[in-house]
């Protein structure tokens, strides 16, 4: 039943019963009688719309959801009911001298008086204590790796802690108060500025640029490296109140994400270290290139383009989940770049390793209230190779074994696959996709249009499609192999409906058939754009593989998939479909969707896809 309908319901029943009663011709009932029913059902309403805001969007750290608002205009409703019944004893009360009115006996009086006043004592203590003063511990961390380092440890603390549940509503500790938004951009108006002017970047084909950059070997120019900029950071439009729209997409459209320059080889562009100011479109040149960036891949290259992000501009309405939430906008935003650095024949590499303090230092950024997430390398075919990156492993289930055979127990849980080889150990199962769909779609035009697209019409997506989306996801893993790839199928042409996994190699293993939709938009929060999707997809990391590397494999997963998802928006907007990222969801809900063991995998990210209906 739609939510609307939910929310009309008591109203509905109380009108129905009322017509009834006056079709057995039991009377008309009094005004006073009137009264106190509606009074009655305005506490109802007043009751559930606060309590949404108290336990669903307040200790849950969330922004304010459909439930929540259309409970609050139904209590607005009938507060203007309620006004016009009491208003005028009200305004009589006022009126009317103190003596006037019948005083009940003394005793009686005092004693009603003072239970009304425990009564409320009581409800703001136990408003206060669910609200905001209920100091319990937080969740236990899941289980650890063995021997795991602190910095692992902390990890998988900030994980559980991060994570959302229907069972852990009351058991999660207030946030930190972050205080109010910052401002949406930063800037430096003491410092000299050069402005920016556009290029001739991005006219390739969106599937032939993802597929590799060209053979260029003359130095990047100014107004290109102003195009690489607006098509990963830039303003591509403006609502009406002057609120920018991006490039990319940032969880609650806050952009909290800076980009910094470290830039030795541009044309028309002296060495050193800059700003990009996305408001106005210009360069603030901050100063000379320093000794130790600490960054030293980056020393080599033609420019380094360091990501960072002033938290507060996403955490002060998200909480403690706005780490995820930035790393995540982090990876679409450096997607973008990417494709687009590559669209102008430069080679775009994610440095996995640097030093954040001295690359701070070098930037004059304080590390704390805007930190240094990430920095990708800008080379020409003949500069130095990219990172070569390893196969990707997994450690397998060590499952049951004799109780004597400890020897094959230890063999078996010791022992690696090739992560890819999952999808072929039962043919049965295995879906070959057919020959993707390539989008010459320029990229130019793919970025500049992407906007999110929350409503979708009942038709099915063409399954060369979606193929096509996923040969585009799969490309060199930047910094994370840890990535793993689900489908929730609603809608495909040839495709039967159920929840899937995705083989590099172009094919779909099938975890489980059937109707998924209700299960993905319940754990997702209720957010209809979910449950309403042809498709959703969802990527999540296998903790094992995350951590091999230590703590730094954290944020790597997140920004890898930063850099996935955005491939999938970009990807749908290339097919001429809609689809809309989503950070929100039941941490354990979305891992049981796609039949994953919370314990060895995180799910970090939803993002929607269907044929967009007329917005």
């Amino acid at each position: 039943m739609p939510k609307l309908a939910w929310v009309l319901l008591p109203t509905i029943l109380y009108a129905a019963g009322l017509a009834a009663r006056m079709l057995l011709r039991r009377g008309r009932p009094s005004r006073q009688a009137l009264n106190l029913q509606l009074s009655l059902l305005l506490m109802l309403y007043l009751a559930a719309t606060a309590g949404l805001g108290l336990f669903w969007v307040a200790r849950q750290q969330l922004p304010v959801f459909d439930w929540h608002y259309l409970f609050g205009y139904g209590t607005l409703a009938l507060a203007l009911i309620h006004l016009y019944f009491n208003l005028p004893a009200a305004l009589q009360a006022l009126r009317r001298p103190p003596h006037a009115a019948a005083s009940p006996p003394a005793g009686r009086g005092r004693g009603r008086r003072a239970g009304m006043a425990a009564a409320m004592a009581a409800a703001l203590v136990a408003a206060w204590w669910l609200g905001a003063g209920w100091q319990v511990a937080r969740h236990a961390p899941l289980a650890s790796l063995p021997a795991a380092s602190p910095n692992v440890e902390a990890v998988l603390r900030y994980h559980a802690d991060s994570s959302a549940s229907r069972r852990q509503v009351l058991d999660r500790a207030p946030a930190l108060d972050w205080g109010q938004a910052p401002p949406a951009f930063k800037a430096y108006p003491a410092a000299a500025h050069i402005r920016l002017s556009r290029g001739d970047v991005g006219w390739r084909g969106l599937s032939a640029a993802l597929g590799g950059a060209g053979a260029r070997t003359d130095a990047l120019r100014l107004p290109e490296l102003g195009d690489l900029l607006y098509l990963s950071a830039g303003v591509t439009g403006r609502r009406e109140g002057g609120r920018a729209l991006r490039a990319a997409p940032s969880a609650g459209a806050l952009f909290s994400s800076e980009l910094y320059l470290l830039v030795r080889a541009v044309q028309g562009l002296a060495p050193g270290v800059y700003h990009y100011d996305a408001d106005q479109e210009r360069l603030d040149v901050l100063g000379p290139l320093p000794a130790d960036s600490g960054a030293p891949f980056a020393d080599h290259a033609d420019a380094a383009i360091v990501l960072t992000s002033v938290i507060r501009r996403t955490a002060y309405k998200y909480g403690d989940r706005a780490y995820r939430y930035v790393a995540a906008d982090g990876g679409h935003l450096l997607e973008n770049l990417r494709v687009a650095s590559q669209s102008a024949g430069m080679r775009a590499t994610l440095a996995a390793r640097f030093d954040e303090g001295r690359l701070a230092h070098a930037l004059g950024v304080d590390g704390d209230d805007e930190i240094v997430l990430a920095v990708m390398e800008l080379r020409r075919a003949g500069a130095a190779p990219a990172q070569a990156w390893p196969p990707r492993y997994a450690e397998l289930a060590a499952g049951p074994a004799p109780a004597p055979d400890v020897t094959a127990m230890v063999q078996r849980a010791t022992s690696l696959r090739l992560a890819d080889a999952e999808a072929g150990r039962d043919r049965a199962d295995v879906v070959t996709l057919p020959a993707p769909q390539a989008s010459a779609v320029p990229v130019r035009q793919v970025i500049v249009e992407r906007r999110s697209k929350r409503r979708f019409t009942g038709e099915p997506v063409p399954l060369a499609a979606l193929a096509g989306m996923l040969a585009d996801l799969v490309q060199p893993d930047q910094l994370s192999g840890a990535v793993r790839i689900s489908l929730v199928v609603n809608r495909v042409q040839g495709l039967a409906p159920g929840i899937y996994r995705y083989d590099r190699r172009q094919a779909l293993r099938r975890v489980r058939a059937g109707q998924f939709s209700a299960a993905a938009e319940q754990a997702a929060l209720s957010q209809s754009v979910v449950g309403d999707a042809a498709v959703v997809l969802v990527l999540s990391v296998e903790r094992g593989a995350l951590l091999a590397e230590g703590a730094r494999g954290y944020r790597h997963g997140l920004l890898e998939t930063g850099l996935i998802g955005e491939r999938w928006l970009l990807g749908a907007v290339g097919r001429h479909l809609g689809a809309c990222p989503v950070g929100a969801f039941y941490d354990d809900e979305a891992a049981a969707l796609i039949d994953a063991d919370p314990q060895r995998e995180w799910v970090l990210h939803f993002a929607a896809l269907g044929v967009p209906a007329g917005e």
